[in-house]
């Protein structure tokens, strides 16, 4: 892919908020998961609906965020295939859904996939009535780039807009995916520079580059997440930046599990927001 022209940078510098998400702690109770992002440093995270009730509530959820000082700033449909019978089988519903959720508990973003090749009704939906609604709620919707799937070689798609500029082009707020861009062989940097305009919130990982869906540890893949954060520096990103990490090796290792937790969110912070506190000798957050 040609490189892209870069985004001009705002005039307002900006302070993006840093979050985890829980979608990969499928194997946790919320509660524990909860424990380690609190003990991790975190202050902001990410709700994923799953086929756990627990998440599926607001209540529970609250309580024990609030319980552990931090804020559920975004929530995550449940969009995956594995949740594709949670709040129904319709996908505006699910957003419906979803907005009052994300009202309850304070979230101002709700991240969904794009629509598969025929759902017509919700591609239409996308690109001629989520801005409104989005107003309307005071949540914004933000549709996250997919991936297609690699067969011998070959090319084989389920969604819509798989491309960044075909997101952009359809979607009024839309999410990035640094992993999944990987699986659709795409430059991460080059899609951000694309995607900017309309770019809300960010899931951030490394990808190995094998055409798998990885969510690695940020310093454990191939991609310059380094450079990445910086370019998001240099041009003022005034949205969200979640680290959505793969966990399944921590299951049994908790201590294991927040020292990676607390690594990979310093450095998101070091990166994106120029700081390094331990250097400086300043207490953790």
């Amino acid at each position: 892919m040609p490189c892209m022209s870069a985004p001009t940078p705002s005039p307002v510098p900006s302070n993006p908020s840093v979050q985890c998400s829980t979608g990969p702690f499928w194997a946790f109770e919320l509660e524990a998961a909860m424990d380690a992002l609190a003990e991790a440093g975190f202050k902001d995270i990410e709700l994923m609906v799953t086929r756990d009730p627990a998440t599926q509530e607001p209540d529970l959820p609250l309580k024990l965020a609030t319980e552990r000082g931090l804020r559920i700033a975004s929530i995550h449909g449940p969009f995956l295939v594995i949740t594709k019978s949670v709040w129904g089988m319709e996908p505006i519903e699910k957003i419906r859904r979803g907005a009052e959720m994300c009202k309850a508990v304070g979230a101002t973003s709700y991240v969904v996939h794009p629509p598969y090749l025929w759902e017509r009704d919700y591609a239409r939906w996308v690109t001629e009535e989520a801005e409104e609604f989005s107003a309307e709620h005071g949540v914004t919707v933000v549709v996250e780039t997919m991936y297609p799937k690699w067969v011998a070689g070959r090319r084989i798609r389920a969604y819509r807009w798989l491309e960044p500029q075909a997101l952009a082009d359809a979607s009024p707020h839309v999410a990035l995916d640094t992993s999944h861009l990987t699986v659709s062989r795409e430059d991460i940097i080059d899609a951000y520079r694309i995607l900017y305009p309309k770019l809300r919130h960010i899931h951030l990982s490394n990808n190995n580059g094998d055409g798998k869906d990885g969510h690695l540890e940020v310093e454990r893949g191939i991609l310059p997440l380094d450079r990445f954060l910086e370019e998001l520096r240099r041009t003022n990103y005034p949205g969200s930046v979640s680290l959505e990490l793969s966990v399944r090796r921590y299951i049994e290792k908790p201590a294991d599990l927040v020292d990676m937790l607390r690594r990979n969110r310093e450095f998101v912070e070091r990166h994106l927001h120029g700081t390094n506190k331990l250097q400086k000798g300043l207490p953790r957050d």
